[in-house]
């Protein structure tokens, strides 16, 4: 005899079926599971072996009901989990296990926040002499762009450039100092952070950050790109001494905390103003560069000569040469 409860089961069954959570087959499956339970037949007894044989199976069928009857709603229970996961919504199961205190096991997980995102740059769409101007209005407000770093230095700032760095925006300008006695120019850094409303603000000030020239003169500069991952300064600078010309170049590295001197060797020579006859040349020219590690400095003129430097922490350091002998400089100084 089919049951009220064993019949709402299949009922059930029948429902997910129709909602798409059981396959045909799957249903055909669960449903002979359930039709387990009953008699497959009366069975007519011959005889009291037949009646005892009889007793022992009907009694063998009561004695599983129970675990048919709770294998029966778990998969029931399964089954709805399925369906209600189908349609991305979470089970209406009342389980006690699913009404547990403690946090919803089929709860939506929390969206991320919102990746803080850096606002435009007002500034950087505009000219470059309007970016200049502003620049210059953050370091030295109106009136005359100059700085005293000393008691007998004062420098005057005129043309330069504007930089963007990964850590933000930095003023690099020429500083013209008193040409007597032997005074020498710089280059002057300034840090600088962008502003609400299209202006900046000086964060930092190195006004004699790089040396220059003689008389006064500001050196020759560039930025380079090669060199570092960062931002580099290469700059030149020297004079002439009594028919002897010498210069130096200087590696500066930009760093997030200040400008910061990488090395200065000696890149150019020339004597033939001096000499009663002939004289030498060399001029020196960075090659072979290998981005955070090395870089050769190769001198043509009087004589080719190859010179190689590694970086050591934080600065460049000269390599021997091949005789193992290490000089200051790999060609005559003033």
């Amino acid at each position: 005899m089919v049951t009220d409860d064993l019949l709402s089961r299949l009922e059930r069954l029948a429902r997910l079926r129709e909602a798409g959570a059981l396959s045909p087959e799957e249903f055909e499956q669960e449903k002979m599971r359930l039709m387990g339970v009953l008699d497959n037949g009366p069975t007519i007894a011959s005889g009291p072996e037949d009646n005892a044989a009889s007793a022992r199976s009907g009694e063998g069928r009561k004695r599983r009901w129970p675990l048919v009857a709770l294998a029966g709603l778990a998969l029931l229970g399964g089954s709805g989990w399925a369906l209600a996961h189908r349609d991305g919504r979470p089970s209406s199961s009342a389980s006690g296990a699913d009404e547990a205190p403690g946090p919803a096991r089929n709860a939506p997980a929390a969206n991320p926040p919102p990746i803080a995102r850096p606002a435009p740059s007002a500034i950087r769409g505009l000219p470059e002499k309007e970016q200049m101007d502003l620049a210059f209005d953050a370091v030295f407000g109106p009136g005359e762009r100059a700085i005293r770093v000393a008691e007998d230095a004062v420098y005057t700032y005129a043309k330069g450039k504007l930089v963007w760095a990964s850590f933000g925006p930095v003023l690099i300008v020429e500083g013209n100092g008193e040409p007597y006695p032997a005074g020498l120019g710089t280059l002057g850094i300034f840090y600088l952070r962008e502003m609400p409303g299209a202006k900046f603000a000086e964060t930092g000030r190195w006004p004699d950050a790089v040396t220059g020239s003689i008389m006064g003169n500001p050196p020759q500069w560039e930025i380079r790109h090669d060199i570092l991952d960062g931002l580099v300064i290469e700059s030149t600078a020297g004079g002439v001494w009594q028919g002897y010309a010498c210069d130096a170049k200087t590696l500066t590295e930009l760093t997030p905390t200040g400008p910061k001197p990488l090395v200065t060797f000696d890149s150019h020579y020339d004597s033939s103003g001096a000499a009663e006859e002939g004289g030498q040349t060399y001029d020196g020219t960075i090659v072979n560069v290998v981005r955070n590690r090395s870089f050769d400095v190769r001198f043509e003129g009087s004589q080719l000569i190859t010179q190689h430097f590694v970086r050591k922490g934080t600065h460049y350091v000269r390599m021997p040469a091949a005789d193992g002998e290490e000089s200051e400089s790999a060609i005559p100084t003033c």
